[in-house]
């Protein structure tokens, strides 16, 4: 059985021309050691789906299970820890005070709260800071805070809102890497971010939001496999661009050309020869694997296509 299930999961806020439907028939499943990056613009639903499985939210339509627990239950709730953004934590307090407040809850004894404080104080690299009060924490502590808390919370899953954002190049290679050693040591996690070069650095798989709807579920493994080619068009072949979107499906706009991903027997010549047949003018090419924000702009494209038909 998948450790995570939503089927056909809705949420809906507001009432009468208020109304809005947030997150509409999202359906996945999810496994322990996955690291499952969930992207998309703002007001994609990144933070409603975080918050309908961790039962902060009412699921207006459709089901969510952990571990075989409907979201929001008490049993699901003590396998799901979440670390929602902006991180929230008792300012007054000391990072592990509210870390040993947090393991009180899950700890079997006195023995067993200590070893779960300094195995999270450890994940996050809190050492140094632990004991300062949380209202003096930069972005990148408190953002550390929240994910040891996050691994005290949840024994199977780590529900993570934009954990990653925010923090310095050292601090986001630390974080990652607190992030693999979980998903290694089998747990499932959950983490959304704006950032997708850094997705693509530690996601084992992508869900792609857009307008409350999963456009696309990858396995980044797979998609960093694959080629693209980048042009740069010249003058009045700027106008061409259209074309170019009809003629390679997948393709995606890039200010002043086009990226084509190279599909089957495709190849970079061939790209070219049909820009040549079509008199467009390609004043630079490059060949690049292909990226999360290409699958991204292509979704979107997709999607304001359908809406204007």
């Amino acid at each position: 059985m998948a450790l995570m299930r939503c089927l056909a999961l809705t949420a809906i806020y507001g009432k009468g021309s208020r109304r809005r439907t947030a997150l509409a028939d999202v359906t996945f499943e999810a496994e322990p050691g996955e690291i499952i990056g969930v992207v998309g613009p703002n007001g994609a639903g990144k933070t409603t789906l975080f918050r309908l499985l961790a039962g902060d939210l009412p699921i207006a339509a459709g089901e969510a299970y952990i571990g075989g627990h409907p979201a929001g239950s008490r049993q699901a709730r003590r396998l799901a820890g979440y670390a929602p953004d902006p991180p929230m934590a008792p300012r007054e307090l000391t990072g592990v005070e509210w870390l040993t407040y947090l393991a009180s809850h899950r700890a079997a004894g006195p023995a067993s709260r200590l070893d779960m404080v300094r195995e999270a104080i450890g994940l996050g690299n809190l050492e140094n800071f632990a004991g300062r009060r949380i209202g003096e924490y930069s972005r990148g502590m408190a953002q550390r805070l929240a994910l040891a808390a996050a691994a005290i919370t949840g024994e199977k899953v780590l529900l993570l809102d934009e954990t990653l954002s925010g923090v310095d190049p050292l601090e986001s290679r630390r974080l990652r890497d607190a992030i693999a050693r979980l998903a290694a040591s089998g747990r499932l996690v959950v983490i959304a971010s704006h950032d997708l070069a850094t997705m693509e650095k530690i996601a084992t798989r992508a869900l792609v939001l857009w307008r409350g709807r999963i456009l696309a579920d990858l396995a980044m493994g797979a998609l960093l496999k694959e080629r693209v080619v980048e042009l740069s068009l010249n003058g009045s072949s700027l106008g061409r661009i259209s074309w170019l979107l009809a003629r390679f499906p997948g393709a995606t706009r890039t200010g002043d050309g086009v990226a084509v991903p190279l599909k089957g027997e495709m190849s970079p010549e061939s790209v070219l020869a049909a820009c040549r047949a079509e008199r467009i003018a390609v004043g630079a090419s490059r060949v690049r694997y292909r990226a999360l924000e290409d699958v991204l702009l292509h979704a979107a494209a997709q999607e304001e296509e359908e809406s204007a038909t």
